[in-house]
């Protein structure tokens, strides 16, 4: 929108496209090469875009107690989400899941010097899909920026993020209702704002006839059901994307101290009976 010039709407999706397929915890991609070599106990030299994006992501995982760890690919792909298109069918049993968690994943075990990344445990199995959409959002933004755009909303997987307004009105988005059709709230995005939502009610599947959400806790290795969605707002869309997942991961008793150690405060929170707080 605006006087953006002709070529900025294309290489903002550009950019979005390269990040989505080098950032992929399942698909080739420089990802996927990192968690070979750590799998294998070897350090990979990486791009400084995912250096960045690790340094951060290991900086959110220790604000937010632990509930956002993008250490746990190993045991997002044992309950199955490590796909395009989900399959019902039987939940990992619980000697896998032990194992898993024995090595206890956590990005604390990276190494990174510079481009280099190891890690001292090879459990470490990296999955930035609870932080990637919102790093992507923040460099859409700044790409964008520097092209001249004061004006824009870009959706990515219902991840939205904005700057400026339309018609001198800021952008107004709408926050969907997890229980069915319809929204629950609608926001003004006031400048530069991001509206991260995660939820149990987009991306699950049946596993032994139950419900299995892909957000999983790191505490029990199970899929998060406390909460039905989270709504984070904040200037920085990479944050928004991991506290949105380490609050619905830290449910109705603790999502309000995860989201002060996080520095998160317009939140709003919906659990399975459609109670809502904020």
């Amino acid at each position: 929108p605006g006087t953006a010039p002709d070529e900025a709407a294309p290489r903002a999706l550009a950019l979005l496209e390269a990040l989505h397929t080098r950032w992929n915890a399942w698909k080739p991609g420089e990802v996927d090469d990192l968690n070979a070599a750590l799998r294998n106990g070897r350090a990979q030299t990486v791009t400084p875009a995912l250096a960045w994006m690790l340094r951060r992501a290991a900086q959110m995982e220790r604000a937010s107690l632990g509930c956002f760890n993008p250490a746990l690919g190993a045991l997002v792909g044992a309950w199955g989400f490590h796909a395009d298109a989900l399959r019902d069918g039987p939940a990992p049993d619980a000697g896998r899941l032990a194992r898993l968690q024995a090595g206890r994943p956590s990005l604390a075990s990276l190494r990174i010097d510079g481009l280099k990344v190891g890690a001292a445990s090879r459990a470490v199995q990296l999955d930035l899909g609870g932080c990637a959409k919102g790093a992507a959002l923040d460099m859409a933004l700044q790409a964008l920026q520097r092209l001249g755009v004061r004006d824009a909303l870009l959706n990515l997987g219902g991840n939205l993020a904005a700057m400026g307004g339309r018609d001198g009105r800021p952008w107004r988005v709408g926050i969907r209702d997890p229980h069915g059709p319809g929204l629950v709230a609608q926001v003004d995005v006031q400048g530069r704002e991001a509206v991260v939502t995660s939820g149990t009610y987009e991306r699950w599947r049946w596993a032994d006839g139950q419900r299995a959400s892909h957000v999983i806790d790191p505490a029990t290795g199970l899929p998060a059901q406390a909460l039905a969605s989270v709504t984070v707002l904040h200037r920085d869309a990479a944050l928004a994307d991991a506290a949105a997942t380490a609050l619905l991961v830290a449910g109705p008793l603790r999502w309000r101290r995860v989201a002060a150690g996080m520095g998160v405060d317009q939140v709003l929170v919906i659990d399975p009976q459609g109670r809502r707080e904020a």
